[in-house]
């Protein structure tokens, strides 16, 4: 549901000084009915589940999660500018992942796991495998291959 909140938010006027065109704001009422609408028909039983079998934290930060994916939606609501809205969004976004590693521990499972957003320019490479150039470069040994386009051979000299 984070995801689903950003795709119609992003509608909203940047900073607030132009008014949301007609059609996007369309599609922003239209956004919003149907995330209202699975928040409730969708998440809630979920919550409620959560709640039953979890214990007493997991069951918190759950309940916690579900008041933010609804808290966030108020800067949407009233048309105010994307800017105001973003904070918001990473927030609940960490709050996730507050209550993602409080369930895996609950699971046994020790070690958290950590998706800090915004992520490094090389995400979701691996530092020091192989990058695209190399595969590049490598259809250099295979036999009977045809050379380099001038798109390869331009990835290869934007490398150098």
């Amino acid at each position: 549901m984070l995801r689903d909140v950003d795709s119609f938010a992003c509608f909203l006027s940047y900073d607030g000084v132009q008014t949301v065109a007609d059609e996007d704001e369309e599609f922003i009422a239209e956004g919003l009915l149907d995330y209202f609408k699975r928040w409730d028909t969708e998440l809630q039983p979920v919550l409620g589940d959560v709640q039953l079998l979890a214990g007493a934290e997991v069951a918190d930060l759950a309940d916690r999660v579900s008041g933010a994916l609804m808290q966030i939606t108020g800067v949407i609501e009233q048309r105010r500018a994307f800017v105001e809205y973003y904070p918001g969004w990473f927030r609940a976004g960490d709050l996730l992942a507050v209550l993602r590693n409080a369930m895996r521990s609950e699971l046994g499972l020790k070690d958290e796991i950590h998706t800090y957003l915004p992520r490094s320019g090389d995400w979701p490479w691996l530092e020091g495998r192989p990058s695209e150039e190399d595969y590049v470069r490598r259809q250099l040994d295979i036999p009977g291959r045809p050379p380099l386009t001038a798109t390869e051979l331009s990835r290869l000299n934007h490398e150098e």
